[in-house]
């Protein structure tokens, strides 16, 4: 199994801390009040974690806010302790993304976008396979600039883009395009840790595309070290787009469990040390053995080497998995 590293630029703090993603989480923090206010909503307690389905009751609690999130003393992962329907959750994202202003999925996710083609392309590199057809699932609806730029920067891949739709909740559309298009591969970037049922999506693409298909999945990050300090502070940690925080070995665990043969790991964060040390120089009582020296006292070179370590280790807070159907 293959752990590539992924050498990236710190980004800016304002990534995160900016005006624009305080907005987008205050959304989304209404958008999961009203669900919760509203006495119609349909819910779904789950009993198991639906990583490594260990019982609900090895699981300690993550956080009380609003929605009841758990960690599972098994694997490691986060989760939800119930969620609203796959279509609930469709709709509401979409409602989200039609307000958002053009300029908010242009170029400026260009860096983004790059580092996603690259991933396809080492990795057919290293295991000396032509992946010369993609299918995105759900990406494009909520990065506009996408499509265009596979178009541009993609080597002359054929890409299909499969959105966002909330008349898809049980993903049967899903699984019959992918069934018609028969790809070489299925670049799923953004939708794990969004979905109500992360088992009958994954199993819904296994089953409908051809043997030997690779299945690139990114999410977040349940060892990530900003998680272990700032747990339900972080910054990165937003329900509704969180309610499945997978760990490396919950998500090998679910692998398993659904028969993927897992050919790549890695945690490419790029953003886990600029968030914490954002936090420890800026926020009152954040004394930490070790971590508030450390951080107090890192300039931009400390901090691109604990980028780089947690990657290697595989403490970051993104995590990417290659997977051979």
């Amino acid at each position: 199994m293959q752990t590539p590293v992924f050498l990236d630029h710190l980004p800016d703090v304002s990534t995160v801390t900016g005006e624009k993603p305080a907005q987008y989480r205050l959304a989304r923090n209404k958008a999961l009040l009203e669900l919760m206010l509203d006495g119609d909503t349909t819910w779904t307690r789950r009993q198991n974690c639906p990583a490594c389905g260990g019982d609900f009751a090895r699981s300690k609690n993550f956080s009380q806010t609003l929605l009841e999130f758990q960690r599972c003393t098994d694997c490691n992962t986060i989760y939800a302790r119930r969620v609203p329907s796959q279509q609930t959750l469709d709709r509401l994202r979409l409602d989200i993304i039609s307000q958002k202003e053009a300029g908010d999925t242009g170029n400026n996710r260009e860096f983004e976008f790059i580092s996603l083609m690259n991933w396809i392309s080492l990795t057919e590199a290293r295991l000396q396979l032509l992946l010369d057809t993609v299918v995105d699932i759900r990406f494009a609806s909520q990065a506009t600039a996408w499509p265009e730029s596979t178009r541009r920067l993609s080597h002359n891949r054929s890409w299909d883009f499969l959105p966002l739709s909330p008349e898809n909740a049980d993903f049967e559309d899903i699984g019959e395009r992918l069934r018609n298009i028969a790809p070489r591969a299925v670049l799923m970037p953004t939708e794990l840790d969004r979905v109500a049922d992360p088992e009958t999506l994954i199993r819904t693409i296994k089953q409908s595309v051809p043997a030997g298909t690779m299945i690139f999945i990114a999410s977040s990050c349940a060892d990530g070290l900003e998680y272990e300090i700032l747990g339900a502070d972080s910054p990165s940690f937003i329900p509704l787009d969180r309610l499945t925080v997978f760990s490396i070995k919950g998500f090998q665990t679910f692998c398993a469990r659904i028969g993927l043969s897992v050919l790549e790991v890695s945690t490419p964060g790029r953003l886990d040390a600029v968030i914490l040390d954002r936090y420890f120089k800026t926020t009152e009582n954040s004394d930490i053995p070790f971590w508030s020296g450390f951080f107090r006292e890192a300039d931009q070179n400390r901090l691109h080497d604990l980028q780089i370590l947690l990657q290697r280790s595989l403490r970051s807070g993104v995590l990417r998995f290659v997977l051979e159907a």
